[in-house]
């Protein structure tokens, strides 16, 4: 079972944390399995999101917390097939003020390049927000993809 602490995580199938984005794949790469708690980085079973087939240059992953909460970190667990969805160039993290999103403040990546099938971290000032999003930057033709993403307060 995951760390106790996870704030976006969505085991059970509860409401809220829920999981939305600007694309996903006709394949299964839906939102909610990027926060079931389960990481998995083989290419089954099917445990991902990606946005596999977008017409954009970047998107995004949303999760609503459905009440606020203090954050600091995102863990994103970049799923990589090494064809069609891999590795983004850039990720960065968004958090609502109540009428817009607006980028989280003293970003830090652990690595500093997105890297896939493995944990990559961003750190930042710790903000009260009700919904946090990653903007992907997709790397050429390939699209970009997560098998779980973890929101912390610490």
């Amino acid at each position: 079972s995951p760390p106790k602490g996870n704030i976006a995580a969505n085991s059970l199938g509860n409401e809220f944390p829920k999981a939305t984005c600007s694309h996903h794949d006709v394949y299964g790469g839906v939102p909610s399995s990027a926060i079931d708690g389960r990481i998995i980085h083989k290419s089954n079973p099917v445990n991902r999101w990606t946005s596999y087939g977008s017409p954009n240059k970047s998107d995004w992953l949303e999760i609503d917390f459905g009440e606020k909460k203090e954050v600091s970190r995102a863990v994103i667990h970049i799923y990589d097939d090494r064809g069609g969805v891999q590795a983004p160039t850039q990720m960065r993290v968004e958090t609502w003020n109540g009428t817009a999103w607006v980028e989280a403040q003293q970003q830090v990546a652990d690595p500093k390049l997105p890297v896939g099938s493995r944990a990559n971290t961003i750190t930042f000032s710790r903000v009260t927000t009700s919904k946090l999003r990653i903007v992907f930057t997709h790397k050429g033709k390939a699209r970009s993809g997560a098998t779980e993403i973890e929101v912390w307060r610490e």
